[in-house]
């Protein structure tokens, strides 16, 4: 007798816009994977409890603070493991040449070290009540998130169609690979297409090059009705938001994150992907060589009693870190929400202010990293 599927409740995951409790402290790393040539896995777990100190959705992200030549750092790295798995969480990072963090931790970091963790952050979430099927489509690194959420789902026995479509350089790039063949053989509803963009060389009988809109057509039937995560460098993303619209895919069924390099102070802000949900792994990219323009007005910071010109190419944060005055922050461009503070007077635009609740709003926060002014503004920093 046929015993018809029931889809299982998730008592631990109510909803995606249930509040988490925020931690800070120290997380141990109890063991380092080597990925790939370039990208390592480190778990993390708690300093002397059995269990993880917070709990997250699928989909979170996690920020660092590391001490580099005597100075912290932060940065924000997308937890890549399934809230099912109690006892660790894990990020999988890909050594930078020029990223700061990203080498510290390659390089440097070792198994039973201590690192400072404030966690858990981002709305770029999936638990599986929020629709019925979920494409799952990331680049590089860009994985990671989709990958919490193809553990949890698999894990939780979830019953609708799971689709993956990854694309990366070559298959030594190739991030999760073993374990994703693995869970394709084990759950008929996950279906995985990768695609290499330098297969030349290489044995590799797959996709070649990069996903076009006829290709997603073709291996996600109904794509215009499913849900879709994209996740990836913001080129990447942008080219796969206007696939998805070519597509008739509803802009209300399209979430990003972006994955890709944190701008440097003083340097202009890139293009932020359409509907960008939340930050994963950033680090410093290069200098701009931009003239510079003369400034329009002036940042009053209220706490530090400081204020400072404001060209049209700068943000609050930019100005804020050539003053002197403390502002939290990491990613650097709008998807992490630390940098938030309040408004006092004026008006600022803000290329992405997706990681501001509807509360943040009505309370005057914005990001520093974001806001842009062209007339005298005042912040409570």
């Amino acid at each position: 007798v046929r015993v018809p599927a029931v889809q299982p409740k998730f008592p631990a995951m109510k909803s995606r816009t249930e509040p988490v409790e925020k931690w800070t402290g120290k997380l141990r790393v109890c063991r380092i994977f080597q990925e790939t040539p370039e990208v390592k896995t480190f778990r993390l777990a708690a300093e002397h409890d059995m269990a993880l100190p917070f709990t997250y959705f699928p989909g979170q992200f996690l920020t660092l603070t590391v001490i580099i030549d005597g100075k912290p750092v932060k940065r924000s790295y997308t937890i890549a493991s399934t809230p099912t798995q109690l006892h660790y969480c894990a990020i999988t990072v890909k050594r930078e040449e020029n990223g700061t963090v990203s080498r510290f931790l390659n390089d440097n970091v070792k198994e039973g070290d201590l690192l400072e963790v404030a966690a858990p952050n981002g709305k770029f979430t999936f638990t599986g009540t929020e629709a019925d099927s979920i494409v799952l489509i990331g680049g590089g690194v860009g994985i990671t998130p989709l990958m919490s959420v193809v553990r949890y789902l698999t894990d939780m026995g979830w019953h609708g169609e799971i689709f993956l479509l990854y694309c990366c350089r070559t298959t030594r790039d190739f991030i999760f690979r073993e374990e994703l063949e693995q869970l394709q053989e084990r759950h008929p509803n996950l279906s995985v297409f990768a695609t290499m963009t330098r297969a030349a060389g290489t044995v590799w009988m797959g996709l070649k090059g990069r996903f076009n809109a006829e290709i997603i057509g073709h291996l996600v039937p109904d794509v215009a009705k499913r849900r879709i995560h994209v996740c990836g460098p913001s080129t990447m993303m942008a080219a796969v938001v206007d696939m998805l619209k070519a597509l008739k895919v509803p802009d209300e069924l399209v979430k990003t994150e972006a994955f890709g390099p944190a701008k440097k102070p003083g340097a202009p802000a890139p293009a932020a992907p359409p509907k960008a949900d939340a930050q994963k792994a950033s680090e410093p990219a290069a200098e701009s060589t931009a003239t510079p323009q003369v400034a329009a007005a002036t940042v009053a910071f209220k706490k530090s009693g400081k204020s400072a010109p404001m060209t049209p190419d700068q943000t609050v944060l930019d100005v804020a870190d050539a003053t002197g005055v403390e502002i939290d922050n990491s990613c650097r461009s709008g998807q992490c929400g630390l940098c938030k503070v309040k408004l006092l007077s004026g008006n600022v635009t803000m290329d992405c202010d997706d990681s501001l609740s509807d509360d943040d709003k009505q309370q005057g926060l914005i990001l520093a990293c974001q806001a842009r002014a062209s007339e005298n503004i005042e912040v409570e920093a």
